[in-house]
């Protein structure tokens, strides 16, 4: 009897036995994978962090940034769009449509292509002096005001204080530009 019953002992414990290795194997399988996983997300995962100078400290993750990130990227927007010569124009144009929107591109384009056109054409060149900004974070929207020095030729034109709405949108870790329109509330 108790011979049977070491023989029923000894079964159970090498069926437990080949049980936990299978589970050990399985555990370990999954963990290779999940350090794979990580591995390649950490070492992989692209940032464009601009403003090209930084003025102070922002925080930009997959879901969110902040409103310094936010204000420093409509500043960038502003100075790309506003601060123009005819003879810088279509680069300055060239750098703002790299971040618009896909949605936001057919708009926008052939708005800034007209915008430069008619810059050159006249030879009119602009300067943007910002005053403040005011970030509405939840909505993506900041709020430029300052003042806007425009010259034909060499003769200056009468400053005119002016606010600007820029929307943005960030969708997974990338920050894309909507618009740029003249502020008419006064609120973002």
């Amino acid at each position: 009897m108790f011979q049977s019953h070491k023989l029923d002992l000894l079964s159970i414990t090498k069926s437990l036995n080949a049980l936990l290795l299978v589970a050990f194997v399985a555990a370990m399988l999954v963990n290779i994978i999940l350090a794979a996983i990580v591995w390649q997300s950490y070492f992989n995962k692209s940032r464009t962090l601009v403003p090209p100078a930084i003025s102070q400290a922002f925080t930009v993750s997959d879901g969110q940034v902040d409103e310094p990130y936010l204000q420093q990227m409509a500043e960038y927007f502003a100075f790309l769009k506003l601060n123009v010569t005819p003879a810088s124009v279509e680069h300055q144009y060239k750098q703002l449509g790299d971040y618009i929107c896909e949605d936001s591109w057919h708009q926008m384009q052939p708005l800034l292509a007209s915008d430069a056109a008619m810059l050159k054409r006249q030879n009119i060149s602009s300067q943007f002096s910002i005053n403040r900004a005011q970030v509405a974070l939840d909505k993506g929207l900041v709020k430029i005001s300052g003042v806007l020095s425009k010259y034909v030729g060499k003769r200056a034109l009468e400053p005119e204080p002016l606010s600007y709405v820029i929307a943005m949108r960030y969708d997974h870790g990338q920050l894309c530009l909507a618009t740029i329109k003249k502020s008419i509330k006064e609120t973002p």
